[in-house]
This record gives C-alpha cells, sequence and structure tokens, in this order.
C-alpha cells in the first residue's frame, strides 16, 4: 500500500483598494488564491511569507487564519488541508502580471475587483460568495471550517 500523506497548504487573501490577489492560470481560463504547500520544519507564518515571496516577490504581513478547507480528490491521489490567512502585502502595481516562472509563464498574479468576483471562475467557487460578505464585516470572526466545498 502506498504512504498516503496529508498535505498542509496555505491560501493568501490579500485585499486593497477593494481589488483581490490572485493567479490566474491561462490554459485553463481560471483563477485561485495564492499559496502551496507548507515545508517541513516550516511555521504557518513562514509558509506564507515564503509563498509570497515565490509568487509575488512582495513581503506578506500574516493577520489571521480566516478559513479552513478540506481538499480530497482521491482519484487524483489528493488529500490536503488548505489555510486561508488574511494579509497584506508591502507592493500594488509592481505585482499586477508577475508571472509565476515556475509554471513556464501559464500563471500570472493580478488584481481582481472584489465586484467582479462573482462574474469570474475562481477556485473554490464557493468560496467567493464568502469572501464578500466577511470582507464587508472586515473578517471579524474567528477561523471558519468551510469542510469540502468546491
Amino acid at each position: 500500500m502506498l504512504d498516503k500523506k496529508i498535505k498542509p497548504r496555505v491560501r493568501l487573501i490579500v485585499i486593497k483598494d477593494n481589488k483581490i490577489l490572485l493567479s490566474y492560470v491561462k490554459s485553463e481560463d481560471f483563477y485561485f488564491y495564492i499559496g502551496g504547500k507548507m515545508e517541513w520544519g516550516e511555521t504557518i507564518k513562514q509558509a506564507c511569507q515564503r509563498e509570497m515571496k515565490e509568487e509575488a516577490n512582495a513581503n506578506f504581513d500574516f493577520k489571521k487564519i480566516i478559513y479552513i478547507r478540506d481538499y480530497i480528490k482521491p482519484d487524483m491521489d489528493e488529500h490536503s488541508i488548505e489555510l486561508y490567512i488574511l494579509g497584506d502585502i508591502d507592493k500594488f502595481k509592481e505585482v499586477e502580471g508577475l508571472r509565476d516562472e515556475e509554471f513556464d509563464g501559464d500563471h500570472w498574479q493580478t488584481w481582481v475587483d472584489l465586484d467582479k468576483l462573482q462574474n469570474i471562475d475562481v477556485r473554490p467557487k464557493e468560496l467567493v460568495k464568502q469572501i464578500i460578505k466577511d470582507h464587508k464585516k472586515g473578517f471579524k470572526t474567528g477561523a471558519i471550517y468551510l469542510g469540502e466545498i468546491d
């Protein structure tokens, strides 16, 4: 039997000037929240800072964990726990269109107006309304367990 492992991941929620920072995947025409797998020996905060530096060349200011999501796709041999982290970065315009070279230029970072978020394919789709609602309330609640959402 294969040694199955659950992978912890961080997903970063950064909102500035009513815009949210997302990664765009050109080949599949969808958006997702910046982040990735945690590395051995790394704290959640360190993982957030490393991922933002790698993907947007920016410094991440960790604020709090806002969502926890199960991502379980046995057919894809994938089981992750995603921690959605609210934070800020020290850049704005410099990040727009920045390509993630790990994916041969097929992924890039972009700011999306919160008012247009529901009109595009952002994954997980079910999280969009929650983010908009919580942003309007100032993300006052503690971490919310989302379960398995798509």
